[in-house]
């Protein structure tokens, strides 16, 4: 197999950029690594032996990647910029179990393409130093998909790191709630702003996140998404108002539905744990069914 650059080497990034015509692109938040110890730490987070299954989200120019690679891991990476995608496929032409596509990770079904390049029902891993501008819209979209990985090891900016980790409080919102329904999240460690080239101008966090038993059924879980969201969409009005959208019933009725689920109807949002949130919607839309 062929030597790989360090591309978390300012120098050797910049030259294997510039020898295939190309450069970072602020506006897709292309902020590339460039500590090996950090990119190492990720890899290393993920608890991968020889031979595992892994996906990893906008591979950039592949400091990962070519991580991954050198482990001998079966990884299929996705990278949205067709430029940064074809020098990726060249750069790790070597390596047959490693496949690149240019395909955007926002619009993928997670578990047609777990099925399509892994074993049947094989555990995969999610890696990867996530674009700022998507790693919000990533989440919902994983969430919706039920979460299909065992693990994911993600990087994004501290604020969001906070945010999904968050317990009620102050950074406690909708992105909370789904998080702590879906998997269990922890902050492993910070990565500094001074780390990347380009340097962004906020620094970032890595996160380990490991799927949850869900305890709502398929309609209980689609309520649940539309009153966690219609909550925090007016979490300084006290819950019994904030609700009334989502659970269409007569404040009389709804003060009643949320006594029964052991909330305070004049409490706030980012009070409630996700356990609440849940009782609601299953008490919700089991009173809904019962009554229609």
């Amino acid at each position: 197999m062929t030597d790989l650059p360090d591309l978390t080497s300012p120098r050797q990034l910049m030259l294997y950029l510039k020898k295939r015509g190309l450069h970072p692109r602020r506006g897709w938040g292309q902020n590339f690594l460039i500590d090996r110890n950090i990119a190492h730490k990720i890899v290393d987070a993920a608890e991968l032996r020889p031979g595992d299954p892994a996906v990893e989200i906008g591979p950039g120019a592949g400091a990962l990647t070519a991580i991954l690679a050198r482990r001998d891991l079966r990884v299929v990476a996705l990278e949205l910029d067709r430029g940064l995608a074809a020098a990726l496929k060249d750069l790790l032409r070597s390596y047959p179990d490693v496949t690149v596509l240019q395909k955007d990770a926002l619009e993928t079904d997670w578990g047609l393409l777990n099925r399509h390049y892994f074993k049947p029902a094989e555990a995969v891993t999610l890696i990867s130093n996530l674009p700022y501008h998507i790693s919000t819209p990533l989440l919902y979209s994983l969430y919706k998909q039920n979460f299909p990985f065992k693990k994911a090891v993600l990087m994004f900016q501290k604020e969001v790191a906070l945010r999904l980790t968050a317990r009620p409080g102050s950074d406690y919102g909708a992105l909370s709630v789904l998080s702590r329904y879906y998997t269990t999240a922890k902050i492993l460690f910070p990565v500094s702003r001074h780390l990347f080239w380009p340097r962004p101008e906020v620094d970032s966090a890595v996160v380990a996140m490991q799927p949850r038993n869900r305890e709502l059924n398929a309609g209980e879980e689609l309520l649940f998404w539309q009153i966690v969201q219609s909550a925090f969409q007016q979490r300084r009005k006290m819950i019994v108002n904030s609700l009334r959208g989502a659970c269409r019933l007569p404040r009389e009725e709804l003060i009643l539905l949320l006594r029964r689920a052991g909330v305070d109807p004049e409490a706030r949002a980012e009070t409630l744990s996700v356990e609440q949130f849940a009782k609601i919607a299953r008490i919700a839309y089991n009173y809904t069914d019962n009554h229609s």
